[in-house]
């Protein structure tokens, strides 16, 4: 199937698409940061970077004066130091940063990577900084160079961020199924399956930041479900969407053109691009920031609370009159009941 979408990193905000790798990467010892949204691309609204690395590899203890950071765990295991308090976190477990908060991360398994959410603070730039360009996608075997002192100065004068003297003491973890969203602007962490679940006909969602935790300026949702049917194909005049799909198959479709998510792939929804998407595999699971996070009315509406962790057999209801009782306070603009329709 050919894409006319945008498939690189672009100069502008615009709808891309990028497969799983494809960014802009840089290498810091045996890490490889690879920036898949940035201010350019998104025009200021957020940006994400993944990293991947071998056992061992570490990242400096600092915080972040303004940023909002959103970490979620996709593969191996990371231990994470978050305001004070160590944890181990395997894949689908969520870190939420809000600024002033110290954090610091050293990776425990031979294989790690994460996702970095943020929005306020320009820290794709800290990897320009700190790294060099690297052609390849996998992590290198051994380091390939390290950064110095000035290079982490100039980081701090370019980025928001600030490092912090304060030796890490790693071990000794707290669990993250102790761990619960504190319904406030303060650092936690949860476990994968966590958040606030809300089912929408067969597909379970999970708001693991709520506008409570952001000052309302996003929402973090995991999605997953079985094989089904395309949702309402759409636009919001406002807000940003992302589509990170994790696991799984999907189908998107933007301003028209369908194409295929896969694990890894990524496609950027601005304000104001028709879309709609259907979950293709008998599980498929996929993750995005929404920015702001006025959708999230949306969701609450829409959905049940869900008690379980999966999705059930049988679809609950999709309270569709309780969304049109709220409609002009939601970024909503239904345009066809399904992308199908236009064929």
């Amino acid at each position: 199937m050919s894409v006319s979408l945008t498939t690189e990193l672009p100069e502008e905000k615009k709808p891309y698409l990028l497969r799983s790798g494809d960014g802009r990467r840089y290498v810091f010892g045996q890490q490889v940061a690879t920036v898949i949204a940035d201010f350019k691309s998104t025009g200021d609204v957020l940006e994400l970077t993944t990293i991947s690395g071998g056992k061992g590899e570490t990242f400096p203890l600092h915080r972040h004066k303004d940023a909002f950071e959103s970490i979620y765990v996709m593969e191996g295991k990371i231990e994470f130091m978050l305001d004070g308090v160590n944890y181990l976190l395997t894949a689908g477990d969520y870190v939420h940063i809000p600024p002033g908060i110290a954090h610091a991360y050293r990776m425990a398994g031979h294989r790690n990577r994460f996702a970095s959410y943020s929005i306020k603070g320009n820290l794709t730039a800290i990897y320009e900084l700190l790294g060099e360009p690297y052609p390849y996608f996998e992590h290198p075997t051994t380091a390939m160079n390290s950064y110095s002192e000035n290079q982490l100065t100039e980081a701090s004068n370019r980025a928001d961020i600030v490092f912090l003297q304060d030796a890490v003491r790693w071990g000794e973890y707290n669990s993250s199924e102790e761990s619960h969203n504190p319904r406030s602007v303060a650092p936690y962490v949860l476990e994968n399956g966590e958040g606030d679940r809300l089912l929408t006909g067969d597909q379970l969602h999970r708001i693991l930041a709520t506008q409570e935790n952001t000052n309302g300026e996003y929402i973090f949702v995991a999605s997953d479900g079985p094989k089904g049917d395309p949702i309402v194909e759409h636009f919001h005049n406002h807000h940003t969407e992302t589509f990170f799909c994790v696991q799984g198959q999907m189908t998107m479709w933007a301003n028209g053109e369908e194409v295929k998510l896969f694990p890894g792939d990524f496609l950027h929804v601005p304000a104001g691009t028709l879309h709609s998407y259907r979950l293709d595999s008998h599980y498929t699971k996929v993750v995005g920031m929404l920015v702001s996070g006025l959708f999230e009315p949306f969701f609450r509406a829409l959905g049940e609370p869900h008690e379980t962790y999966t999705f059930p057999t049988e679809p609950g209801p999709l309270r569709m009159d309780r969304v049109m009782a709220i409609i002009d306070e939601l970024d909503l603009n239904v345009v066809a009941k399904s992308p199908l329709d236009r064929k």
